[in-house]
């Protein structure tokens, strides 16, 4: 009698117009994902292909089996452009995760299939840049298992963190009792000053409706001043839109709302994944800066979020030491860069590449320096929140 194994996962690289075809599966995927990520879902993912770069972009699907029975992986993948060099994770200029998702059971198995399959697929390329990893999380646990059992190479990048809101773990202290008592004290007065124009109201939705309001919101600000507003650029804006309209069908968008006298004062949009939920998009009306309608909203919003029992994390979606969200969540999401040759033997080629992605990186870095320098000397409320 021959007794044979499981079958062995089956790989597909495909142009991103086809990708669609396998929403219903990548859907089933998104439920039993490793880490939640609704940037790698297809109600975002499929919009932003749709309305994005497509140059170099293919989507990998890893299957359990060449029978398609159940999707163990995906992953949004830029070419680089010679075909040779590094294969980058996309993640797209609006998503705070990378387009990368592995089922929580076959992780370590989809992984190694997703670079063995790309490998075949693109021999030339040295290695896959995986972007914006929690560093203690299990896709970045994975990756190092597999270098260690392949003996392939692997380098973690940009180390770095960002803000979050972990009701979990201050059950038993909520947003007000973590504040700085001046601070809330002082944050409470603006508040009263802001409501002598009219009552504050707060409320939160998941209707299609309030998509409108924010974007025209956003608009009135510095962001339509500087014509980086979402509805400025009618492809961002039509992604927007479509993306937005998806997770409210499946409710799990939820649009947090500050009204005066019944006109919005600041809105927040917050995207929702199993139990994880991600802070996309925030915008205040500046006529009311001075009272800080961007921190009284966050407030608001985040004592929402905690008496969300549902909600084990909310990821801030921020730059590190973001001038407002920094102060209000003390939690902080560890996060990394992680490089991983796809053969044995690449270490060469992937070395080349990182001293080219160093430098890189390093320039970038100095010259977001310099426009948050320049941004903060002559728009000083431009951070999100006032």
């Amino acid at each position: 009698m021959i007794v044979t194994g499981d079958p062995a996962p089956f790989v597909e690289l495909v142009a991103p117009d086809a990708a669609a075809t396998h929403a219903a599966a990548w859907r089933d995927l998104s439920g039993r994902a490793a880490e939640p990520n609704v940037f790698a879902e297809p109600e975002f993912v499929i919009p932003a292909l749709r309305c994005f770069s497509k140059h170099k972009l293919r989507v990998l699907f890893v299957w359990r089996d060449a029978a398609r029975r159940a999707m163990i992986g995906m992953m949004a993948l830029r070419l680089p452009a010679s075909g040779f060099g590094v294969a980058r994770v996309w993640q797209c200029n609006q998503a705070a995760l990378p387009a990368m998702m592995f089922d929580r059971d076959a992780i370590d198995a989809a992984l190694q299939a997703a670079l063995a399959g790309l490998a075949r697929e693109q021999p030339r390329i040295a290695g896959v840049l995986a972007p914006t990893l929690e560093k203690a999380g299990p896709a970045a646990s994975a990756l190092e298992a597999l270098a260690r059992r392949a003996n392939l190479a692997l380098r973690a990048l940009h180390p770095r963190q960002r803000a979050v809101l972990s009701p979990a773990k201050f059950a038993a202290q909520g947003i007000d009792a973590r504040l700085e008592k001046k601070r809330t004290k002082e944050w409470a007065r603006l508040r009263r000053r802001l409501a002598e124009g009219g009552a504050l109201t707060f409320a939160i939705s998941s209707d299609v409706s309030g998509i409108e309001p924010f974007l025209a919101l956003e608009a009135q600000g510095w962001k339509g001043a500087r014509g980086t507003a979402l509805s400025a650029d009618p492809v961002l804006a039509l992604f927007t839109r479509g993306m937005l309209q998806n997770f409210a069908a499946s409710g799990r968008l939820a649009i947090h709302r500050l009204d005066r006298a019944g006109t919005p004062v600041a809105i927040g949009l917050v995207l929702r994944g199993d139990r994880r939920a991600f802070y996309w998009k925030t915008a205040y009306d500046e006529t009311f800066a001075a009272y800080s309608p961007g921190v009284q909203l966050t407030l608001d919003l985040s004592r929402a979020l905690e008496r969300d029992a549902f909600i084990a994390l909310t990821d801030s979606c921020a730059i590190s030491d973001h001038p407002m969200i920094d102060r209000l969540w003390p939690a902080r999401l560890e996060l990394i860069d992680c490089v991983i040759a796809t053969k044995p033997g690449a270490a060469t080629g992937l070395s080349l590449w990182l001293k080219g992605e160093e430098l890189r990186l390093g320039l970038r870095e100095a010259a977001k320096r310099l426009v948050n320098k320049l941004r903060a000397r002559y728009s000083p409320r431009a951070g999100r929140g006032g």
